[in-house]
């Protein structure tokens, strides 16, 4: 008689019963650095963060598309840095993307 394998039944089992964890959203990366920006921002490294916000942008956008919601709370955090830094043409741009991305939600 063969022994059962255990560990790939167990893991079959769990991916059946369990929800995609990122199923909605950007994903954990994301999350992580959205989360060094705001640390960032509070520390006033508005440079550092600025790089920061463009890799979230980044994830966000190659994870969920770039018309997702995740995708407009990344440009909004961009815009707000940018202009924390007095960027504010670009700034402008990133809300108005931003806004664009939220109306198609409604």
């Amino acid at each position: 008689m063969k022994p059962i394998p255990t560990i790939p039944a167990a893991l079959l089992l769990l991916s059946l019963t369990s929800p995609p964890v990122f199923a909605e959203g950007a994903g954990i990366e994301w999350d992580i650095l959205n989360q060094e920006v705001m640390e960032l921002h509070r520390a006033g490294k508005y440079d550092r963060a600025v790089v920061v916000a463009q890799k979230a942008l980044e994830v966000a956008e190659n994870s969920v598309g770039a018309d997702h919601p995740d995708v407009a709370t990344s440009l909004n955090n961009l815009a707000g840095l940018y202009r924390a830094t007095e960027r504010t043409e670009e700034a402008e741009k990133l809300e108005r993307r931003a806004e664009r991305i939220r109306a198609m939600e409604r």
